[in-house]
């Protein structure tokens, strides 16, 4: 078994760069909206569907993004449990990232 968690925030950062620059060439080819394309890589993440992976990027990176999400949304839920947590911020973090990176790009 390989370990390919998001060890450190470069490693999170390069990875969100490379999912936006994939939904900048998408969007120049086919049209779409950013956000919604940056929801739909980060929902279908590796990083943020398997817990273990989910649990690196809270244990090793600055999430402060995710943790906003979480509040935005109101928090965790009354059924809330330690891994679906950590989803939501790991989720919440990347979605942020990317947005952040596809907005620049276009500076």
């Amino acid at each position: 078994m390989t370990d390919d968690t998001i060890k450190n925030d470069y490693q999170l950062q390069q990875y969100a760069e490379a999912a936006a620059e994939e939904i900048a060439e998408e969007i120049e080819q086919y049209g779409g909206d950013a956000w919604d394309l940056a929801h739909e890589h980060a929902d279908a993440c590796e990083h943020v569907i398997y817990y273990y992976k989910a649990h690196a990027i809270c244990q090793n990176c600055d999430t402060e993004n995710g943790e906003a999400f979480l509040e935005d949304i109101g928090g965790p839920g009354k059924d809330a449990t330690y891994n679906s947590i950590a989803v939501l911020i790991a989720y919440g973090e990347l979605h942020a990232r990317i947005l952040d990176t596809l907005f620049s790009m276009g500076d």
